[in-house]
């Protein structure tokens, strides 16, 4: 059961990334907060990690996708275990990522797709739904309660539409 939680939530925030209806930071933030009753209502975990985006809001440095992770197990652990575990598990996913991805920079790992959008836009699909499996599985084991946690991380499809007005409302403000 808790490997199939760890998947639903990177499917979560993949379909939430696949949609354009946003970016990676926040889409693993949001299937996150979701899944494990994190308590945020959607946009306002949504906003916590939009600056993180584009590997930090377009500088290319640390990836968007492995610093919304950091952010959503942050805040997952946060009061359940001392600030030093929390920060452990911090590194651990850093870790793990950069393991499994081979760079925790943005620009280096878009590097070889930069030139060819939908390549592009593959690859940070791809790790997008990494790190949110690498965050879930480092909050389930260190806060295991959360396994059944009162939300669910199954995918829900977004239309490209709907995506499309979200993000034109949210810019009309």
């Amino acid at each position: 059961m808790t490997q199939q939680r760890i998947e639903d939530v990177a499917e979560r925030a993949q379909a939430l990334f696949n949609s354009r209806e946003m970016l990676c930071s926040e889409a693993i933030m949001v299937a996150m907060n979701d899944a494990f009753g994190g308590g945020l209502e959607r946009e306002r975990a949504r906003a916590l990690a939009m600056g993180f985006g584009n590997g930090i809001g377009g500088s290319g440095c640390v990836c968007g996708a492995l610093a919304g992770a950091v952010l959503a197990a942050s805040w997952l652990l946060s009061g359940r275990l001392p600030p030093g575990e929390v920060r452990q598990a911090g590194k651990a996913i850093h870790d793990a990522f950069k393991g499994q991805a081979g760079s925790s920079c943005c620009r280096m790992l878009t590097k070889p797709v930069r030139h060819d959008k939908s390549a592009h836009f593959g690859k940070c699909s791809g790790l997008t739904g990494l790190a949110a499996r690498i965050a879930a599985q480092a909050v389930l084991e260190r806060a295991p309660e959360l396994a059944g946690g009162p939300g669910t991380a199954r995918p829900r499809r977004t239309s490209r539409l709907a995506a499309l007005l979200r993000r034109l409302a949210d810019r009309l403000g």
